[in-house]
């Protein structure tokens, strides 16, 4: 029963493996945004003697979006990866407590930025970054693995805007992905949780109940922006998983073999696995993990889609966030039917545009998000605005 979650949460934070205590950061409390906020903080391990650009391995911890922190649950396979020359990056990120969704993406993308621009320092190479979490950081790590450069869930006002937040290995524990369709795949699989609730950590995320906001959730769905230049995936989660069905890293893993090829995404099954414990931090896991990304970090072109900065959106909405107008790029010259809406479902702007740079006031909308909705007479395209 999803009621069971943060009983289980609170376990699996609470279980540290006496070894790892023994290591600690190279550089601790780096602050990757610059204002000083504890949610704003990463940990960086560098393996002795690394004195050139090294692959560097990002850990994004778990608990329901409401909890957790970097330093705690990751460290059994995080110290493996360590251990066989890979620096290790722990990173915190904001709570749905206190900011919705995007902010937890926004957060992330911002740490990889922060990694990219601050490479020298800290010996990364730039071109074999990889991601892996558990649960809601399974969630964002795959978030990170299909939608680099998303001008919409970039977060540039956090900074390092001339590096991208592409990164090139997922390894995702169980996240959470598609949130509209969670009960009706935990209710084929035989159990009973209730996401569409306004209290579940999916709802909370999004700021209203998942099902009442349904272009919203879409546009935080991970496999929404999947395209032929994604990060490899591998993805694992739990035969008895009673809080995330299988089924949402499965359906996934379906979703980018056809686009990025059976080679680069794959999904592990654990029977009688439930939602964490020990059984995915051991060696015959660290070890999966270890050859998957001594396979999938193995360069990248850095002229590249790595590095520039394209967007992969076919409506673009710019700046992003907006103050007084924004501008979108649609893919043609034609008609659009334009309409801004925000987070209860309400039109608050609708005009026809002709050509493919229009300028739109929204000087008078409150600060939020809202989805921009583009009409032509044969397609329909999204994107996400936030307004301050």
């Amino acid at each position: 029963m999803k009621k069971n979650l943060f009983v289980f949460v609170a376990f699996l934070l609470a279980f540290i493996n006496a070894d790892a205590q023994k290591w600690n950061p190279t550089y601790s409390n780096v602050d990757y945004v610059g204002d000083g906020s504890s949610k704003h903080m990463l940990d960086i391990y560098i393996p002795t003697g690394v004195s050139a650009p090294t692959a560097t391995i990002v850990h994004i911890h778990g608990g329901a979006f409401l909890m957790g922190s970097k330093g705690v649950s990751e460290q059994p396979s995080f110290q493996t990866l360590f251990n066989n020359g890979y620096n290790c990056v722990d990173i915190n990120y904001r709570y749905s407590s206190d900011s919705i969704w995007p902010a937890q993406v926004h957060d992330c993308k911002a740490a990889i930025r922060y990694l990219k621009a601050n490479a020298a320092l800290y010996n990364i190479d730039t071109c074999k970054i990889g991601v892996i979490g558990e649960s809601a950081g399974g969630y964002l790590v795959s978030m990170l693995g299909t939608s680099g450069q998303v001008s919409s869930l970039e977060g540039l006002h956090f900074g390092n805007a001339h590096v991208t937040s592409r990164v090139h290995a997922v390894v995702d524990l169980f996240g959470p992905i598609n949130f509209l369709t969670m009960d009706a795949e935990a209710a084929a699989l035989g159990f009973t949780i209730n996401t569409n609730a306004a209290t579940s950590p999916e709802s909370r995320l999004m700021g209203a109940p998942v099902q009442t906001i349904p272009e919203l959730v879409t546009l935080a769905n991970p496999t929404t922006y999947i395209s032929s230049d994604d990060a490899a995936f591998f993805i694992s989660a739990g035969s008895q998983d009673m809080n995330i069905p299988y089924t949402q890293g499965q359906n996934l893993c379906n979703a980018l073999v056809p686009v990025i090829g059976s080679s680069k995404a794959s999904f592990e099954l654990i029977a009688g696995a439930g939602h964490g414990g020990s059984v995915w931090h051991n060696s015959t896991q660290d070890a999966k993990y270890l050859a998957f990304f001594n396979e999938s970090l193995t360069g990248c072109d850095p002229t590249g889609t790595s590095f520039n900065c394209i967007s992969k959106e076919k409506l673009v909405v710019s700046p992003n966030p907006a103050t007084e107008n924004f501008f979108l790029t649609m893919p043609s010259d034609q008609q659009y039917a334009v309409s801004v809406i925000n987070q209860l479902g309400a039109v608050v702007h609708s005009s026809d545009y002709i050509g493919n740079q229009i300028k739109v006031d929204c000087s008078n909308l409150p600060a939020g998000f809202y989805i921009v909705k583009a009409s032509s007479a044969s397609k329909v395209y999204t994107a996400l605005l936030i307004k301050q």
